[in-house]
């Protein structure tokens, strides 16, 4: 405690405070269900100078998974899109912005990240899955089956959302 007898009472208060607010935002930026100020906690994670890269491309994944829960398609697509310049093998996010794609009605952008994500692992059902779904609304049913099928063969308890 001898370091802290330099500082006035007010400043360790606050650093204080400042850790707590850093562990509640990232409580909130990563919740799971994802909670309603997540898009501002994980903004504050993104804009903190001390944040690693690593950290900011979650909190940037965390934040587009919460912008597209609520509709804003662009903002997490913008998002994503960011988190996969930071690391682009990150196949979370290969799979939401290929989601919030299909949601924009952008089908082929869809395939290509859904695409992208099974490249760099051939066992990710979930990267197969949306695949078959996106192919489905484009009209492409033999491929999408086939897609959905294969991803039910590596887990089928994935959820038919057709």
């Amino acid at each position: 405690m001898a370091f802290m007898r330099g500082l006035p009472f007010a400043s360790i208060a606050l650093c204080f405070l400042a850790s707590m607010a850093a562990a509640d935002d990232r409580a909130i930026c990563g919740s799971v269900p994802i909670k309603s100020d997540a898009v501002g906690a994980c903004s504050r994670i993104i804009a903190a100078p001390r944040t690693s890269a690593h950290d900011r491309m979650m909190a940037l994944t965390f934040r587009a998974d919460a912008r597209h829960s609520q509709g804003d398609n662009s903002g997490a697509i913008a998002d994503y899109s960011q988190a996969l310049a930071l690391q682009p093998d990150y196949r979370p996010a290969l799979i939401g912005r290929g989601i919030a794609y299909r949601d924009t009605n952008e089908p082929a952008r869809a395939i290509a990240d859904f695409d992208q994500a099974f490249h760099l692992d051939p066992k990710d059902a979930k990267a197969l899955y949306e695949r078959g779904v996106t192919k489905s609304k484009t009209g492409d049913a033999t491929g999408s089956d086939a897609d959905i099928a294969a991803a039910k063969s590596i887990n089928p308890g994935i959820a038919d959302k057709r």
